[in-house]
């Protein structure tokens, strides 16, 4: 949905960069180099990726048993693949834009911290496109008592990554039939099916363009990770 390259270098060190669509193998796969990256030469990169061919993504402690329904993604044709970072699972697909954070580890991390910062980015970015959404649960970003964004983070590699998603449009009747209600949640889903509980920008009635999305972000990182 977008070209690659450097959008913008808001702070000295961290750089900001959309890379080009692939497969989403091959982007968890390059958001792990960024970390270990981050961790042997002091990188540090906020980087933006749109999902592809649809595929449901596990956090690294899920069990696909538990966590999808095999016999429908057997059927629909959908992969599943685990990511390094905890989290619960998740439905990649064209409509779902991502972002990830790779720097070094200090060594007095909090993972509190660091999951607000990335529910301030989402929120700030959000904000420049007329959308008011605030910081719900652990790690989710809600607009009214709608999740539309999610992030997971790991600490490997004397490093720390951030990702995460906005749901800028999603099909709801492939999510609700690939992925089972997962076992924990937060207070404010209180036992909502995945329809229920999730929105969109689509369903927001925000039109807005893939490149608008990405330059929200650039400008909301270059607050968020101002400092680090």
């Amino acid at each position: 949905m977008t070209g690659s390259g450097l959008i913008a270098n808001p702070e000295r060190g961290l750089e900001v960069i959309s890379s080009p669509s692939a497969a989403v193998l091959q982007q968890l796969a390059l958001d792990e180099r960024l970390a270990r990256e981050a961790g042997s030469v002091g990188r540090s990169v906020i980087r933006f990726w749109w999902g592809a061919e649809p595929m449901a993504v596990l956090g690294c402690a899920d069990k696909p048993e538990i966590a999808l329904d095999l016999a429908e993604c057997e059927r629909l044709g959908i992969e599943h693949v685990k990511r390094v970072t905890g989290g619960g699972a998740v439905l990649q697909c064209a409509g779902v834009f991502n972002y990830s954070y790779t720097a070094p580890d200090p060594g007095r991390l909090d993972i509190h911290r660091v999951f607000k910062q990335g529910a301030d980015l989402v929120v700030g970015a959000l904000s420049r496109l007329g959308v008011d959404a605030c910081h719900r649960g652990i790690s989710d970003v809600a607009v009214g008592e709608r999740k539309i964004s999610g992030s997971a983070q790991a600490r490997k590699w004397k490093a720390v990554l951030l990702h995460g998603t906005l749901l800028a449009d999603m099909d709801f009747d492939l999510l609700d039939a690939v992925l089972r209600h997962p076992l924990r949640e937060p207070d404010y889903r209180r036992g909502r099916s995945h329809r229920d509980f999730l929105t969109s920008l689509m369903t927001l009635g925000v039109g807005a363009s893939a490149g608008e999305i990405e330059s929200a972000f650039a400008l909301a990182a270059a607050d968020v990770f101002r400092a680090r």
